[in-house]
C-alpha cells in the first residue's frame, strides 16, 4: 500500500508535500508501516488510541517490543478485557504476555495456566474415552494439535508444558537420563536432539513430530542434558557412593539382628560378592580377603549371601553389572526402549 521510500523518506525526514505529509501523519496503517520499519517504538504514541488497542497492534507489539511492555500494558489489558476469554486471539494474548511479565505469580500466568489445564482435562476425557484411543494418542498433543492447528503460539507454548510434564514435573532429570542411557560417550554420539525426540516419541508420537519441525523448544532441555554430561562422572561417583553406604548398613543391621547366632565371616562373604561383579573399584577394595569358613550357622550365611546377592544386584545393574548395550543400537544410532518412569 505503502511505498519503501516514502516510509523510507518519512523516518529520515526527507522533504514530502505538506499536503500529503498531513494525511500520511493522520493515517494510522501508515504510521503503523513506519513503526515497524523503524524499530522505533515512539511512533506507537502517535496511533490513535483505539487503533492501538486493536488485536493485530498489540500482538506485533508484544513480539517485538517485549522490553517495552510497559509502554504498552494498558492497552493490551484494554484489548483482552474486550475480548471473548475462550476466543483464541485472547490466548494468544495471554501466552505472549505471561511470557514476558517477569512477576513469577500474576493475572496472565493464571489465566495461562487455567486454559492450558481445561484443555488438559479435555485431553483425558479422550483418552477415558477409548482404550485404543488412548494409547494411540499418546500424552494427548494430538488433541491440541487439531484444536490450534493455525496458532503456533498456542501450540508453543502447550508442547512447553508437556515437555516440563515428561521431564521435569515430580521428576529428577539427570536421573532418568542416567536410566535411560548407560554412558556419556553413547550419548554423546546420538546427539542431544535425537536423544530427546526418541524419549518423547515413546511417550507421544504427536508431540515429537511437532517438535522436529520447532528445534528451539528443545533448546533449555538440550542445555540441562549438556550439564548432565558435563557432571557425569560426579554423578555415578556419588550414587555409587550411596549405593555402597546402603549396602554396608544391611550388613551392619544383619549383624546387629543376629547377633552372637552367626559364625562366619561376613566380611569375606560380602567380599566374595563384591568381586563376582567386579565392583571393587566402587566398594574400594584392596586384597582379597582370606575367609574362613565354619559350618556352623550353616542357614544364616546362606541367608547373608542370598540376601546380600540379590541386593548388590538391584542397586548396580542399572549402569555397573550388566555393563551391555540393550539400551542402545550402535549400528544405526538408535534408541531401542526408554524407561518410562
Amino acid at each position: 500500500m505503502y511505498s519503501k521510500k516514502l516510509i523510507y523518506d518519512y523516518i529520515i525526514g526527507n522533504d514530502i508535500e505538506k499536503e500529503t505529509l498531513e494525511k500520511l501523519e493522520s493515517d494510522n496503517d501508515f504510521l503503523f508501516e513506519v513503526l515497524k520499519a523503524s524499530r522505533d517504538i515512539s511512533y506507537y504514541s502517535y496511533l490513535d488510541i483505539s487503533y492501538r488497542r486493536s488485536y493485530n497492534v498489540i500482538k506485533y507489539m508484544l513480539l517485538n517490543f517485549k522490553d517495552n511492555l510497559d509502554v504498552y500494558q494498558e492497552d493490551a489489558d484494554y484489548l483482552l478485557d474486550s475480548l471473548d476469554v475462550e476466543s483464541m486471539e485472547y490466548k494468544e494474548i495471554i501466552v505472549l504476555i505471561a511470557a514476558i511479565d517477569k512477576n513469577k505469580f500474576n493475572d496472565y500466568k493464571i489465566s495461562r495456566a487455567g486454559f492450558y489445564v481445561t484443555d488438559k482435562v479435555e485431553v483425558g476425557a479422550i483418552q477415558n474415552s477409548d482404550k485404543e484411543l488412548e494409547e494411540l494418542i499418546g500424552l494427548g498433543f494430538e488433541v491440541v494439535l487439531s484444536k490450534y492447528e493455525d496458532k503456533p503460539l498456542i501450540l508453543d507454548y502447550y508442547a512447553i508444558c508437556f515437555l516440563y510434564e515428561i521431564f521435569y514435573q515430580d521428576k529428577n532429570f539427570e536421573e532418568m537420563v542416567h536410566k535411560n542411557i548407560k554412558n556419556k560417550e553413547k550419548l554423546i554420539k546420538i546427539g542431544n536432539a535425537k536423544f530427546l525426540l526418541d524419549y518423547i516419541a515413546n511417550l507421544d508420537f504427536y508431540l515429537k513430530e511437532y517438535l522436529e519441525g520447532h528445534l528451539y523448544l528443545l533448546d533449555n532441555l538440550s542445555k540441562d542434558l549438556e550439564l548432565v554430561k558435563n557432571n557425569w562422572d560426579n554423578y555415578i561417583k556419588r550414587v555409587n557412593e550411596q549405593r555402597v553406604a546402603i549396602v554396608y548398613q544391611v550388613v551392619e543391621q544383619f549383624m546387629e539382628d543376629y547377633r552372637g547366632k552367626f559364625y562366619f565371616d561376613i566380611y569375606g562373604a560380602l567380599d566374595k560378592i563384591i568381586r563376582k561383579y567386579h565392583l571393587e573399584e566402587v566398594f574400594e577394595l584392596e586384597e582379597e580377603i582370606e575367609g574362613f569358613d565354619l559350618k556352623d550357622n550353616e542357614y544364616l550365611k546362606e541367608k547373608f549371601t542370598s540376601d546380600m546377592d540379590k541386593l548388590i544386584t538391584e542397586l548396580f545393574k542399572d549402569d555397573v553389572i550388566f555393563n551391555d548395550n540393550t539400551d542402545y543400537n550402535s549400528t544405526n544410532a538408535k534408541v531401542i526402549e526408554f524407561k518410562k518412569k
